[in-house]
Order: structure tokens, then C-alpha cells, then sequence
């Protein structure tokens, strides 16, 4: 059981769909991923780019883990990994390929609320005025990792022990890690499921304990708070409420060599910036996944269900700051927004507006191992159903996605991909490369499509 709990938290140190196995004895190791390719993306009314992009299949890193026997069935272990973009060699986080501009499309097509009579002119402007300040959070919320942060990926040190395994620090959180070990993309390219769907990746100040017997893995996370919204904060809040932007998860999962079954659970406490006193529910995320082996291909099926009721600001807040600040407006708003804890999961991902989401997502999948490499496919639906003054429909997306690793050897590998979401009522979701969307089409119901191809090698 030592030995199994060992290598469940070294592994960490990268996706579970690549995770590499950390030394076994007593040690400290350099290890990576060097990512770099070109892809062509296509996300609607002439909005086409072909350029070259670090991360396409797997986001690079470079990262620093070890462990020390301690003896009597004991180990100390630590990781820390750091994110870095191969096309640029900047530590920086890589926003959306493609925005909406100055004025998001999705924010203008609706009326604005007030209870104040509004000349045209003055409904205009407060239209543009709030597609400002919409597009100033989907900008500071975009980023794939924390700002300002060194080892923005994943920072721990813990104990292993005879009956399980305590890590502390910033973590990947239980239901992501079964987010990425039931579907047939894990976090790559562009047809993954993480594309269309919300969850919370990586939990701040964090403790974990992790134990694995007999094929059962058990995981229960506690974060402390530190918030990576767009204040760029990484501590725990010092101000009340207390808790008031804690985390909980926790998984339990089944593994054999031919199938496999988890289930996840996070959730988020927020503090909103209507109830700046209040610790409330955010993000609440739960999912449920397996796979089955039959010769050289591994099927793949997953659920995922996301809600959050309490987005820390809503239309309705963004309305009362674009009439408070008046005049005012350029000057006065990006200091308010700024300093919000604001996460991407206040965004609706699918429609690319602030406010509430009540999502539900779909995964059919394969990996066939086939020649000198791997092909990957999928099909993803996403469907949010949530309600505010903006989102007065539905949105939804299918995505369907193929992949194919050829190998040059054990650590080199040539990848080919391509992707297409169809957006359908208020969706335009954008696709973009390994684990995260790639910001938003240029109006609702355009489609998005990718062709990617590249080289990854890893150390």
C-alpha cells in the first residue's frame, strides 16, 4: 500500500492522462513537457488566424519533485511545476486565441435593464458601457493558470504514511483529476471536454489526503481560499466573512486493468459583489465517468454537471456600476472590477458573459493504440441552461474531436488534431489547444473549428 500511495502523489505532477511516474527511491528529479506546433483556427465571420502556439497537445512545464525515505513506512515528497509557453520562453499565461474585440457580440444583442426612463442615445451607450466592462472580465479571467505566480501550476510538499498520503499546498482538485481520467482527450488539443465545461482545475492553500488499496483510490481535499481571479490574489482572504472563498472536494475511484469507474465532487464558497458580507455557495461541480478495455482500444463515457448560482457579479451589478460611475466610466471601472475575486467560473464559458451557470455536459470517447501511436477520438455535449437578464435561452455545443499521436520514440511524439464546436442558440464557444477553451466565437451560433499539429517531448 506505501508503495501505491507513493506513486499516486507523484503523479500528480502532470495529468492523469500523461502522468509520469516520480522516482521510486530516495531522490529529486528535473522533469517537463516541451510543446510547440501550428494550428489554423476558424471561429466565424471571417475571424482566422494560422500561427504557432506552445501547449497544443499538453501544456509545457518544467517542474522540480523528490521524495526521502524516512523510514518505518514513511516518505516525504514535494513538487513544484512551472508553466511556460515554448513559442515565446516567457513564464506568462496564455489568454484566448480570439476575443470578441471591444464590444462583446452576445452583450449587445440584448436591451439594457433599468427602471429609469432611457432616451436611445442613452440606451446605446450603456449597451456599449456594459459590453466594456463584460469584455474587461472575460479578459481577466481567461488566462489558463494564476498570474504572478512562479510555480503557477502546482506547488506541495507532504507525508506519506502507512495509511495514506497528506499533501499541502496548491493541488489539482478531486473532480478534476476525474474530469481528466474519463475522457479519451484527458487535457489535450482541442477536442477535449474541458473546452465546453466548467470546473475549478487547481485549489490554493490547500491540504489533500490521497490513499489507494487494492484498486480503490480515495482522495478529500480542504482548501484554505486565494482566490486566481483577476485581483491576481494567491493567500487566504484576511478579511470576513470567514471562509468565505474556502474549497471542499473529494473523489473515490475503481481501477483495473480492463475497466475502470469514479466519481468526483467540488465545490467553491464566494463571497459576491452584492454580499460583500456573506460566505456563499459558488461553483458546485460533481461528475461521474468509466472506461472499459477491449483489446487495443479504451472506450471512454463521462457526466459532468455544473452550477453556480452565485457568480460574484451579475448583470444586474454591472448595470448599477456603469450609472454610478457616469462620466466617470473609463476612469473608475477597471479599478472596481480589478479588484474583485474573480475565478473563470463566474463566467458563462458557453456564452462568454458574466452571471450564473447551470450546465451539463456529455462525453463519449476512444483511445486505439493503432501502428506506432495512439488515435484519439471524441464526442462532447455541453448544454447550459441557466437564466440572468442575459441569457434568456439556452446554449449549447457538440464538439467532436480527433487526434493522433505518432511515436518517434518512448519520449518524442508528432501529433495531428482537428475539432469542431457546433454552437447552437446562445453558445459560441471557441476551441483552443490542450485544457482550456479558446475564447469566444464572434457572435452566438457560429461554429469554431481547429487543425493542430505539432511535436511534444518530454524529460
Amino acid at each position: 500500500m506505501r508503495k501505491t500511495v507513493l506513486v499516486l502523489a507523484l503523479a500528480l505532477a502532470a495529468p492523469a492522462g500523461f502522468a509520469q511516474g516520480g522516482p521510486t527511491q530516495s531522490g529529486v528529479e528535473l522533469y517537463g513537457i516541451i510543446d510547440v506546433g501550428v494550428e489554423s483556427v476558424d471561429n466565424g465571420s471571417g475571424a482566422t488566424a494560422t500561427k504557432i502556439t506552445s501547449g497544443i497537445s499538453t501544456g509545457s512545464r518544467w517542474g522540480i519533485r523528490g521524495n526521502e525515505d524516512l523510514g518505518g513506512g514513511y516518505r516525504a515528497l514535494f513538487t513544484l511545476e512551472s508553466r511556460f509557453e515554448t513559442d515565446t520562453g516567457t513564464l506568462s499565461n496564455r489568454g484566448p486565441i480570439f476575443f470578441c474585440g471591444t464590444v462583446c457580440p452576445g452583450v449587445k444583442l440584448f436591451a439594457p435593464l433599468s427602471s429609469l426612463p432611457l432616451t436611445p442615445t442613452q440606451a446605446g451607450q450603456l449597451v456599449g458601457a456594459m459590453s466594456a466592462v463584460n469584455t474587461q472580465l472575460l479578459q481577466g479571467v481567461s488566462t489558463v493558470n494564476s498570474v504572478n505566480a512562479i510555480f503557477d501550476r502546482q506547488a506541495f510538499a507532504g507525508l506519506v504514511t502507512p495509511y495514506g498520503a497528506l499533501l499541502l499546498g496548491r493541488q489539482y482538485t478531486p473532480n478534476y483529476e476525474v474530469l481528466i481520467k474519463f475522457n479519451s482527450f484527458a487535457d489535450s488539443f482541442a477536442g477535449n471536454p474541458g473546452q465546453v465545461s466548467t470546473i475549478n482545475i487547481r485549489a490554493n492553500n490547500a491540504v489533500q489526503y490521497r490513499a489507494e488499496l487494492k484498486g480503490i483510490t480515495a482522495s478529500l481535499m480542504y482548501g484554505f481560499g486565494g482566490a486566481e481571479g483577476t485581483s491576481g490574489g494567491r493567500s487566504e482572504r484576511a478579511t470576513a466573512p470567514t471562509r468565505g472563498d474556502d474549497f471542499y472536494g473529494f473523489n473515490l475511484q475503481y481501477t483495473t486493468p480492463q475497466f475502470a469507474v469514479g466519481a468526483g465532487y467540488n465545490r467553491n464558497n464566494t463571497v459576491t459583489y452584492a454580499a460583500p458580507n456573506e460566505s456563499r455557495k459558488g461553483l458546485e461541480t460533481y461528475s461521474v465517468g468509466g472506461t472499459a478495455s477491449v483489446g487495443a482500444v479504451k472506450l471512454f463515457a463521462q457526466y459532468l454537471k455544473a452550477k453556480n448560482e452565485n457568480p460574484v457579479i451579475r448583470p444586474e451589478d454591472i448595470q448599477g456600476l456603469v450609472f454610478s460611475a457616469g462620466a466617470n466610466l473609463p476612469t473608475v471601472l477597471p479599478g472596481i472590477v480589478g479588484g474583485l475575486f474573480i475565478n473563470a467560473f463566474d463566467v458563462d464559458s458557453l456564452r462568454g458573459l458574466a452571471g450564473p451557470t447551470d450546465m451539463r455536459v456529455y462525453h463519449l470517447g476512444l483511445q486505439w493504440n493503432v501502428g506506432s501511436g495512439q488515435l484519439l477520438a471524441s464526442y462532447t455535449n455541453s448544454k447550459d441552461s441557466a437564466r440572468s437578464p442575459w441569457a434568456t435561452a439556452d446554449a449549447e455545443v457538440d464538439v467532436f474531436g480527433i487526434a493522433y499521436y505518432y511515436n518517434l520514440s518512448k519520449r518524442s511524439q508528432l501529433y495531428a488534431a482537428g475539432a469542431l464546436a457546433n454552437n447552437k442558440d446562445q453558445a459560441r464557444a471557441a476551441l483552443g489547444a490542450a485544457c482550456c477553451r479558446g475564447g469566444w466565437t464572434t457572435a452566438p451560433g457560429e461554429d469554431s473549428r481547429v487543425l493542430q499539429v505539432g511535436m511534444r517531448h518530454t524529460f
